[in-house]
């Protein structure tokens, strides 16, 4: 053999290697979670850039070149459902609440938080038709449902902290979204404590006498994409292209021209009327809401999450935040995308200088 006729075959050969190699180097699927925050039968992520992701299929156009299966799965047990698949290993990426991504952390969840995704999302409670609760205080003895181990679990203990009263002054149900919405409707219980979609109720007789608008980060939550360190580790490119994919996304919901546009997408995807995301949006910047920036408040936020949920019980022990958050697949996404600027980072109070 030729040495010409050598050297074509050792360049074929390493070309055969280096694709093999790639392609052993890809995930064949990429298994994705979150909480199920529709109504009837709508599959609905919440009302977040996720949402939009899902809707329009960005991540899935990011990979079909690569033959990678996007897989979706949508828990209606939320975020301590999440955690738990999470440890059985039959997830690589998911979107959680503050509170449930630092319960699975402290407890040894070997995670990493590579894209916050939304902040200052408001609580509520809802109390059943005829009720004389007006506060916090006047839940004592009462019969109240939280979804424990979500993120709304930390404001409802933060709200009766406030009036001197903790879980145990009240008779606690741990139910999910839907058995409590059905539940303060018939009067089985007194109360309930969740997210924006209990607004639906007030046609039924429902009040919601009191929520977190306004009252900062140790009421408000904050939402993030996560990813196993397996994930992470093993496939730090694709991790960056699946931010990215998010980010698309996250650039068109944080545009107040696509204000109405993306609601309703959030509509038509969660079957909630339009009415209830213009009233939990209303009078906020999107771009701040829709925020994707490891900036002071996102790092003030989750920390005061770890200290909050120590203090109140929630979890026997905290770990590094710093450590946990990985900026870096945000940030090479932001460049590839040049959106570096386009979001201003916020002080730890979430004031953007020259105004959210």
């Amino acid at each position: 053999m030729t040495l010409s006729r050598r050297l074509l075959l050792s360049a074929a050969l390493l070309g055969l290697f280096a694709t093999t190699t790639q392609a052993q180097n890809a995930p064949a699927v990429i298994r994705i979670a979150a909480p199920e925050q529709g109504s009837g039968t709508n599959s609905f992520p919440g009302a977040t850039p996720l949402a939009v992701a899902k809707a329009r299929g960005l991540i899935e156009e990011e990979f079909r070149k690569d033959g990678i299966k996007i897989e979706w799965t949508l828990f209606r047990g939320a975020g301590p459902a999440i955690n738990e698949a999470l440890a059985a290993k039959q997830l690589d990426v998911v979107y959680l609440g503050d509170l449930a991504s630092v319960i699975g952390r402290s407890r040894g969840l070997p995670t990493k938080l590579i894209l916050p995704l939304v902040r200052g999302s408001n609580s509520y409670l809802a109390v059943a038709p005829g009720s004389d609760i007006k506060s916090f205080a006047d839940l004592k003895g009462r019969k109240v449902s939280v979804l424990k181990g979500t993120a709304y679990q930390r404001p409802f203990d933060q709200f009766l902290a406030d009036v001197g009263l903790t879980e145990k002054d009240v008779k606690l149900l741990n139910l999910d979204w839907p058995a409590s919405k059905a539940a303060v409707v018939n009067k089985d219980i007194d109360a309930t404590f969740g997210g924006v979609d209990l607004n639906l109720l007030a046609d039924k007789g429902v009040t919601l006498p009191v929520n977190t608008r306004g009252k900062g980060p140790a009421y408000t939550i904050q939402s993030s994409v996560l990813a196993t360190e397996e994930f992470t580790s093993k496939y730090p490119a694709h991790t960056t292209r699946l931010v990215a994919a998010i980010l698309r996304a996250s650039q068109w919901a944080s545009e107040e021209a696509n204000r109405e546009p993306l609601i309703q997408l959030w509509q038509q995807s969660s079957g909630t009327p339009a009415a209830v995301f213009r009233a939990e949006y209303q009078d906020t910047s999107l771009k701040h809401r829709n925020s994707p920036l490891f900036d002071d408040f996102t790092r003030t936020a989750y920390k005061g999450v770890v200290a909050d949920a120590q203090r109140l019980g929630l979890i026997k022990q905290g770990f590094d935040v710093e450590a946990w958050l990985e900026p870096r697949f945000v940030n090479e996404a932001l460049r590839q995308l040049k959106l570096e600027g386009f979001w201003q980072p916020a002080d730890k109070d979430g004031k953007v200088r020259g105004g959210a």
